[in-house]
């Protein structure tokens, strides 16, 4: 189920997107923002992985949806000539939770794009 927010991350950071069927993703908590909170979390995720320090978790509370997300910022590293971190996300909405360990890497153009999950948990 960590997929799924993956998925979405990606999505939301603007990552290439591939025609695939998205009606699993129905249960993921993410799915209960709205688009303007979906940015400001986007905002922040991209945020937190600039400027975060290694395991310092961090907390966003949506403001009109049910949803909580922490996001610890973990190593940094270089994947050939990209800039890479690893970020554990736990995200709650109600009846609905995500976690999960993800590879985010630096974009040319200079935001953040999900790279794989690195831990199922």
């Amino acid at each position: 189920m960590h997929q799924i927010v993956a998925f979405a991350l990606s999505l939301a950071l603007a990552y290439p997107a591939l025609a695939i069927d998205m009606r699993f993703m129905k249960e993921a908590p993410i799915t209960r923002l709205g688009a303007d909170e979906l940015k400001t979390f986007t905002a922040f995720v991209e945020k937190t992985l600039n400027e975060g320090g290694e395991d310092a978790t961090v907390e966003w509370k949506a403001t009109k949806a049910t949803f909580t997300s922490k996001l610890t910022p973990q190593k940094r590293f270089k994947d050939g000539a990209l800039e890479c971190r690893d970020m554990r996300i736990e995200s709650d909405s109600h009846d609905r939770s995500e976690r999960g360990t993800y590879t985010f890497c630096k974009k040319a153009k200079g935001g953040w794009g999900i790279k794989s999950p690195t831990k199922r948990q």
